[in-house]
């Protein structure tokens, strides 16, 4: 792109043009193990701004790549033209059962606002307060407490959005985009969609049954159809109270198959931690303790917990009831990424490719079984920790080099098997350049079909975050940095 064309960039719109190479640096890596550098990153001021944008790179065939916080695990963020952050649209107004908040409002200011009003909003990524609301539209974020409250497609109830082509529209709404949202979902074949409580795999064509779920299909759709301005969300009544019971266990699969039974007492959230990560918490378990399960109630809780000893082959190590106490512990699930990363040497590698499978919880113990299969072919360590109660575990798998040939041999393998459990290749993380490939092998051919559809509808001239879901590329490991 020539200096005159940012110049003249920089003189049409009222926001940010930046350019210096120290910048274009910071924007070419995010959260993830990827890194592209783009020509150049905008931080429009208002809407108008994000049109005329559009409009230049239409004219100039350049990628756009909308931008929230830069916390996601799979290269989402990343592209090779415009990088448009959206930190200038942070305005947040609450009513009584919804709120209305700007793509650049940041999770945790979301929260401390709803807090004010005895409210709070579902989806709770374990980096909640650093994320935005548009970063979690994009990859239909969900976190520890989804088992109850559902991820952000459950949550939202209308998205305000600009378009490929520049134009503003609002779903769901009476105007042609509805309509044929919900006609190409209703010729999709449903049976291709796995049938677990979360995914973020593709477009969700599943989850749109009439004109009043148009909206649906902006959830994960990772800035693949449009610009996200805007959203209102469901948000509900802040519980009056709520316990965290940690359970022992001796062995992971009788962890994987106890939860089929917890669900059944309907807790608030029920997550897991393998022993290499629980022996990083400053806390006391017993010597045969190899893994933790972490059950929390915010309803019917004195009957759901001496429920607890009926249904499960756990014993209760800790039961929580003082909130500062359930917080304490919860960081320690929440920093479990971390906990993972510090156990890299500097000669292995440990890529986000596999980390984000959901399956049905009755097929947990095989998605063990898998990881453990993982384990013992390549040499690799493996921690394990998620959403159990979703059938979602995010496996990070620490290589002893840093061989990209055998992470793509690694990934294909393994994403052929969650798939053949009726399983998803991402639950709450999104495809990015970690799995976009691999779109068109989970949901096959028709349906892959139905997403060229829709991508074609809002982004006719094919700017909008590039090779992202929609993809001839192979790129898992070409973007790689291990």
């Amino acid at each position: 792109m020539r200096l005159s064309e940012l110049q003249k960039l920089e003189k049409t719109i009222k926001g940010q043009v930046l350019r210096d190479d120290e910048i274009l640096e910071c924007y070419s890596v995010d959260s993830s193990s990827y890194k592209i550098k783009p020509k150049v990153v905008v931080i429009p001021k208002n809407l108008k701004d994000i049109v005329l944008v559009l409009n230049f790179a239409t004219k100039r065939k350049i990628s756009v790549t909308p931008r929230g916080a830069g916390t996601g695990l799979v290269g989402s963020a990343l592209g090779d033209g415009i990088i448009l952050d959206m930190k200038n649209f942070d305005k947040i107004k609450v009513t009584k059962n919804y709120v209305e908040a700007d793509a650049g409002v940041l999770k945790g200011s979301l929260d401390k606002e709803l807090l004010k009003h005895g409210k709070f909003f579902g989806p709770n990524p374990s980096v909640g307060p650093f994320c935005t609301i548009g970063g979690m539209i994009a990859t239909n974020a969900s976190g520890s407490r989804s088992l109850k409250y559902g991820s952000v497609i459950d949550n939202l109830l209308e998205v305000t959005l600009v378009t490929g082509a520049g134009d503003l529209i609002k779903l769901p709404s009476k105007t042609k985009f509805s309509d044929f949202v919900v006609n190409v979902a209703n010729s999709i074949d449903r049976s291709r969609f796995p049938q677990v409580s979360k995914n973020s795999c593709g477009y969700r064509l599943d989850a749109i049954n009439n004109k009043n779920d148009s909206q649906k299909i902006i959830a994960g759709s990772e800035g693949t159809l449009g610009i996200v301005v805007s959203a209102k969300l469901k948000i509900r009544k802040m519980p009056q109270k709520r316990s965290l019971v940690i359970l022992g266990y001796d062995s992971v699969a009788l962890a994987a198959h106890d939860c089929q039974n917890l669900i059944r007492l309907h807790p608030s959230a029920l997550e897991f931690v393998d022993h290499t990560t629980m022996k990083n918490f400053k806390v006391g378990f017993p010597r045969a303790t190899n893994c933790l399960l972490f059950i929390e109630f915010d309803e019917n809780i004195k009957q759901s917990i001496a429920r607890l000893n009926k249904v499960s082959n756990a014993k209760i190590l800790y039961k929580l009831d003082n909130e500062s106490n359930i917080q304490r512990w919860w960081k320690y699930r929440d920093s479990a990424l971390y906990y993972s990363m510090k156990k890299v040497l500097p000669k292995e590698s440990m890529p986000h490719i596999i980390e984000d499978a959901t399956v049905p919880i009755s097929r947990l113990s095989e998605l063990f079984s898998i990881a453990d299969m993982i384990r013992k072919k390549t040499h690799a360590r493996i921690i394990t920790y998620g959403h159990v109660g979703n059938g979602n575990i995010h496996i990070r798998i620490i290589l002893p080099n840093k061989n990209k040939r055998l992470i793509k041999k690694i990934a294909t393998w393994f994403f052929t098997r969650v798939i053949s459990l009726g399983g998803t290749i991402t639950g709450e993380h999104g495809d990015g350049l970690a799995r976009s490939e691999f779109v068109k092998m989970q949901y096959g051919k028709k349906t892959y079909l139905a997403f060229k559809k829709i991508k074609q509808k809002f982004d006719p001239h094919n700017i909008l975050n590039q090779d992202k879901i929609i993809t001839n590329k192979s790129t898992i490991v070409s973007k790689l940095v291990l």
